[in-house]
């Protein structure tokens, strides 16, 4: 069922419940009084025929004012009426009454006479008995002219109405329609937004997500084109001197053969390593799992960093493991990455011999591991984009992930990289998790943003 329909159903049939149940009280109200008016009448005529009978004499001679000229009077308007003596002579009839007419009680009666149901009232005064009465067939007729004669405004006004309100809601949501009609013909690559101007203002806040999701799916594409062309930039250059020392070594023999080997295995190292960081940072900004979490504390997390530092590097480390023994439910092979990298970044630009102090902190809220080292400061610019992916200060030959996954695995974990820089010399990265870790996926980031 459309939307366009579904409010029609709804909307139409409240309305014509609610018009109808008072259609209905209408009509039971209008039959009441109805009712009432015509006994009211039947009352009034025979009241006034017992006054006028009243005035003439026991033994009344014909002529005008004889009891039928009276009952005359009453009878032109339909009503039947009767006179008779208390001891049960009759005075006079109309031509329309039943002969048993007078034959009842004082009050109001509804009686059965010669297969017609009638309605009548009868009066005692003076020494007479005055009945009038009227069928109920002629009251019911009445009755249903005075109810067609409601009932046929109302359901062409009802039909008018219905009519008036789909047009209505059809005109109230032809900015969905423009929408629709919109996007439908609008090109898979366009990512403009949807304009929102003379909008309603229950459609605005859908029209706006939209846009935002047009954007940050702009944003998405640029960052993975980006992206994908630095991937392949940094890819060729080993690629092609890997090439240049086979083809080297294919012409050469010797010390020069060897020579030739020994560069083209080391760039095959360095694009084995720029792989497994690209590898690593696709995992990590992406909804995968590593594994289960579980508790690990911060020492252990340390160690495992500490263990996949090349073993040449280890002895300038300096462990300084203040609060240690926090306990942190993540992923400890995630953790260690980030802070493996935060120490080989740090113990590949400091200066040779140089010692990088880890140093672990908590606080009531989260967990703290710096990175101190003694190089060269960046400045604020550099430090703005160190995390940027495949950015190298001046000549450096890694492959300009590193601090990237460092990021993300701390957006991943709701926590924050920081790059600060020490007041002596050198700078201090930091890695800061929360003490509860919970794991944001790109794709609950993604079902997580407000829908206005």
């Amino acid at each position: 069922m459309t939307l366009r329909l579904r409010l029609m159903v709804i909307i139409g049939l409240s309305f014509t419940i609610l018009w109808s149940a008072a259609s209905v009280w209408m009509f039971l109200d209008v039959r009441s009084n109805f009712r009432a008016a015509l006994d009211e009448r039947l009352a009034a005529s025979a009241r006034m025929v017992a006054a006028l009978v009243a005035q003439l004499p026991d033994t009344p001679a014909p002529g005008p004012t004889a009891p039928q000229s009276v009952l005359d009077l009453v009878a032109k308007d339909g009503v039947a009426c009767e006179v008779r003596l208390m001891h049960g002579g009759l005075v006079a009839r109309t031509q329309n009454s039943p002969p048993e007419l007078g034959m009842v009680t004082n009050g109001y009666s509804t009686r059965m006479m010669r297969g017609e149901l009638w309605r009548s009232y009868t009066l005692d005064q003076g020494g007479k008995r005055v009945t009038t009465a009227d069928r109920v067939d002629k009251r019911q007729a009445l009755l249903f002219r005075i109810l067609l004669a409601m009932a046929i405004p109302f359901v062409i006004a009802m039909l008018g109405s219905l009519i008036v309100l789909w047009l209505g809601i059809r005109r109230g949501l032809a900015p969905l329609d423009t929408i629709r009609a919109a996007l439908a013909v609008r090109n898979p690559n366009a990512t403009d937004p949807l304009p929102v101007a003379k909008l309603p203002a229950e459609i605005a806040p859908l029209v706006q997500t939209i846009n935002q999701l047009l954007d940050r799916t702009q944003s998405a594409i640029e960052r993975e084109r980006r992206f994908t062309g630095d991937a392949a930039h940094e890819l060729r250059t080993p690629l092609t001197a890997i090439k240049t020392h086979l083809q080297v070594a294919r012409l050469t023999s010797g010390e020069q053969n060897a020579v030739s080997l020994e560069h083209a295995e080391t760039g095959v190292q360095r694009l084995q390593h720029t792989l497994e960081q690209l590898l690593t940072l696709a995992r990590v900004e992406g909804p995968f799992a590593f594994g289960g979490e579980k508790t690990a504390t911060a020492k252990e997390i340390a160690r495992l960093a500490i263990d996949q530092i090349p073993a040449g590097l280890k002895n300038r480390l300096v462990q300084d493991p203040q609060d240690g023994d926090i306990g942190v439910l993540a992923s400890p092979t995630l953790i260690a990455t980030a802070l493996r990298n935060l120490l080989d970044n740090a113990l590949r630009y400091s200066p040779p011999g140089s010692p990088v102090k880890l140093h672990i902190s908590a606080s009531a809220e989260s967990v703290c591991f710096s990175v101190l080292d003694e190089g060269t400061a960046l400045d604020e610019a550099d430090r703005t984009r160190a995390a940027q992916r495949f950015w190298r200060k001046g000549t450096g030959h890694g492959s300009g992930l590193g601090l990237s996954i460092v990021e993300a695995i701390a957006k991943r974990f709701g926590g924050e990289f920081r790059l600060l820089t020490r007041e002596e010399a050198g700078m201090v990265a930091q890695l800061v998790l929360p003490r509860h870790i919970q794991v944001i996926s790109e794709q609950a980031k993604v079902e997580s943003v407000p829908q206005g």
